[in-house]
């Protein structure tokens, strides 16, 4: 088989260039596969492209993910990924020579990747068009200004994980002479190096540990004031209009709707859960600062929301549990479970959506201040559902249901609903005693 040609190597090499890592990684999969000259060819320029790729994430380590969006979605520095390479080719085009010393994990390697960092920054200052000719709002001497500071974060990144685990003062020693050495380099040097600190988190609230440690003071009360004035401050407040977001969403869930989404809401009221600790410890805030009354507002604002859920569930059950006056003795009477007619489809399904809400915010309920209340709804309804369960189970025995399928399919609901609830146990004993009872219903659920 011939080789390619200038034209198909052009065109390939083109390709190639512009193919996402996973996709590179999966055409040179696919590569493997064939056979003939050709292949061989393509496989040879994806192995040059990959050992490219590898050398020029090595030089830009500490730069990487300010070219990725946040997972979470959080503003921060970033450029687009498209410029990565093009600022790449450029830094190493007069240097060839020096790549393969990347391949080694020693100083000389990190003296190469910092050199190539300031000369891609040469570059961008000054061939700004040809490396990112789209540039129209002046990020380009940003992204220099970045790469002025590689050495500089390439040296402090490895100090990341005690900056957010157990620090002492040698740990925010460390910290704060990272930042000052920073600071000058460039007047916004400071700020440019907690952007990328703030970009190598996945876990965004974590940057409150690194705000805390850096300001003066330490994690004293006093240093609230000291990192509102600072470039600290910044990332508190993406932190919090986050928080003021995500508590916006879940006080503004309504399980009843058809197309609410459980797990969405749970994942924000895990996260505002988690910020909320995780402010507390970090960063604890005077009550009347700003900071502090943003903090406090989104507390409430779940709070209620979630106590209005608690009394919704307990009317939403009550609706589902239907009772009749029976007589006892002359004109007295008492409630027993009615057990004619089908369960009402809309009103089963916003008890099982609220029943399953009060289960589902065991745990987040205690940092919003409702657990207590919670606890107490969930076991009202298991007192509640058991009991007339129990006693609509004693009439079915007796044959005092008009329609036996029916009566089923309502005490099945509520060991639905005591499942969803947490009462799990409860939930098991309904479904026991009632296949005891007789030949389970083909209505059944599968047990919870």
């Amino acid at each position: 088989m011939a080789d390619l040609s200038v034209a198909q190597r052009a065109a390939l090499a083109q390709l190639i260039e512009r193919c996402p890592d996973r996709v590179l990684t999966q055409l040179s999969g696919l590569a493997g596969t064939m056979a003939g000259d050709r292949a061989a060819d393509l496989r040879d320029m994806i192995e040059v492209e990959a050992l490219d790729r590898r050398r020029r994430n090595i030089a830009f380590a500490p730069l990487l993910p300010l070219f990725q969006p946040r997972a979470d979605g959080l503003p921060g520095l970033g450029f687009p990924p498209a410029v990565l390479g093009r600022l790449w080719r450029s830094a190493t085009r007069n240097e060839p020579e020096l790549l393969p010393q990347l391949d080694r994990a020693d100083d000389l390697s990190r003296m190469i990747a910092d050199r190539l960092c300031l000369s891609a920054a040469f570059a961008l200052r000054d061939r700004a068009g040809e490396i990112w000719p789209e540039d129209a709002s002046g990020q380009a001497q940003e992204l220099a200004a970045c790469l002025d500071l590689a050495a500089t974060a390439r040296r402090a990144l490895p100090h990341l994980p005690d900056w957010i685990g157990r620090s002492g003062p040698e740990t925010a020693a460390e910290l704060k002479l990272a930042l000052r050495q920073a600071a000058g380099i460039a007047p916004e040097g400071a700020s440019r190096l907690l952007e990328v600190i703030f970009a190598h988190l996945e876990d965004a609230r974590l940057i409150l540990r690194v705000a805390a440690l850096a300001a003066p003071g330490g994690r004293e009360l006093s240093a609230e004031t000291a990192l509102g004035e600072s470039e600290l401050g910044l990332f508190v407040d993406r932190i919090l209009l986050a928080l003021a977001r995500r508590a916006a969403e879940a006080a503004a869930f309504d399980p009843a709707r058809g197309e609410a989404d459980l797990d969405a809401f749970k994942a924000d009221l895990d996260w505002c859960a988690e910020t909320l600790a995780e402010i507390d410890m970090a960063l604890p805030l005077k009550a009347d600062s700003a900071w502090g009354k943003a903090v406090r507002q989104a507390r409430l604002k779940v709070a209620l929301s979630l106590s209005e859920s608690f009394s919704a569930a307990e009317r939403a059950v009550d609706a589902v549990l239907p009772v009749e006056r029976t007589a006892l003795v002359g004109r007295m009477t008492r409630p027993t479970p009615r057990l004619d007619g089908a369960v009402e489809a809309a009103a089963a399904d916003r008890a099982r959506a609220l029943a399953a809400l009060v289960g589902l915010v065991r745990g987040p309920a205690a940092v919003f201040g409702c657990e207590a209340e919670r606890r107490q709804t969930a076991e009202a309804l298991t007192g509640r559902l058991a009991a007339w369960a129990d006693e609509a189970m004693e009439r079915l025995n007796d044959g005092l249901a008009a329609d036996e399928a029916a009566a089923r399919k309502r005490i099945i609901l509520t060991a639905e609903l005591l499942g969803l609830i947490g009462a799990r146990e409860a939930s098991r004993t309904v479904r026991r005693r009632l296949m005891a009872s007789g030949a389970a219903s083909r209505a059944s659920p599968p047990a919870a």
